[in-house]
């Protein structure tokens, strides 16, 4: 593994069409769109956040796209990132879109979204790919139907033959057999799980349960136990938590915003995902790489789009020492 260095990202290459909306009307209701921006979006967000915090750090990207003009701004952008594209697909449907309508009042954001492109996006195309990355990451991925079937476990172990570690992310999703009959049970073929506190309620049944400290370290454990094979990380607006295999348990606040100086909460926990999979890419410690996870989200909350607020490692690293010597 010590030969071994980068991230390849697998995951939803989509373009978000990023609307901010006066207010989010009631259905049949009208609402007036002040601003509209069009942006990669999906697994690039993960991705382009990483070649900003470090331009040294291997990235390769890996999804299908369309043949069309949002596929095109995903290639572009990705060549603007130096992020190796070679394990990007042609397929003949439409690149998938997310229509994003961002609340100017709250910075709250609903997503409308298109599958497109992705819903041919195969284990073989994943199998296919030649990289010496250290991580593999799927992103999104109950957003990724092609591989939620009985053929994902092999794929995982086809990967970690390879000699990947395994990440992922997710995103809450209505169907919720999707994280108790394919993400729980594979849960043993993955080394990391950066998730939400909504996704971890779902993913151990414990969504009656109010979110605080020891909730989120519970389910944690709880991931853990079903078989994660290094670290489960569960973020929220006021916590983050890690615990790894080997029982240690952490907890670290973020620094909380004021409503009114936020611009969009867009990509905030792709941010966040980015910070973490570095730092375990690093072999950081939980504490440092938590605390990365909330710096990059922090600067991502003053921008519309999910990577514009991006910045680098010396960045990130003087606001945590600033802001952490407070508390």
């Amino acid at each position: 593994m010590a030969d071994r260095n980068g991230i390849l990202a697998i995951g939803n290459l989509l373009v978000d069409h990023a609307m901010q909306i006066a207010e989010y009307p009631a259905e049949s209701m009208l609402t007036t769109i002040s601003k509209v921006e069009r942006h990669c979006g999906g697994c690039t967000n993960l991705v382009f956040d990483l070649a900003t915090l470090d331009e040294k750090l291997p990235l390769t990207l890996s999804g299908a796209i369309g043949k069309d003009a949002d596929g095109e701004l995903i290639l572009t952008q990705a060549k603007a990132h130096n992020v190796n594209t070679d394990a990007v697909y042609w397929v003949d449907l439409p690149t998938s879109f997310t229509d994003v309508m961002i609340n100017s009042q709250t910075g709250d954001r609903t997503f409308f979204h298109y599958i497109g492109a992705m819903e041919n996006y195969s284990p073989e195309h994943i199998l296919l790919i030649n990289c010496g990355a250290k991580i593999a990451h799927f992103a999104y991925l109950p957003l990724m139907p092609a591989l939620l079937n009985n053929q994902l476990t092999a794929l995982l172990q086809g990967l970690n033959q390879q000699g990947f570690l395994i990440s992922i992310d997710l995103v809450s999703v209505n169907d919720k057999t999707i994280f108790t009959q394919y993400i729980r049970p594979n849960l043993p073929y993955i080394d990391f799980v950066i998730i939400n506190d909504v996704e971890a309620q779902i993913l151990t049944e414990r969504e009656n349960e109010e979110i605080n400290p020891a909730t989120l370290q519970q389910m944690a454990k709880d991931i853990i136990q079903f078989g994660v094979k290094n670290t489960v990380i569960i973020h929220c607006p006021k916590w983050a938590v890690a615990c790894n295999a080997k029982n240690e348990s952490i907890i670290v606040p973020s620094f909380m915003v004021d409503k009114k100086d936020i611009v969009s909460t867009l990509g905030a926990g792709d941010a966040f995902c980015a910070g973490c999979l570095y730092g375990l890419h690093q072999d950081m410690s939980l504490t440092d790489t938590l605390k990365l996870g909330h710096s990059l989200a922090y600067f991502n909350l003053f921008s519309i789009s999910a990577t514009d607020g991006a910045v680098s490692f010396g960045v990130a690293k003087n606001w945590i020492v600033k802001m952490y010597n407070k508390i």
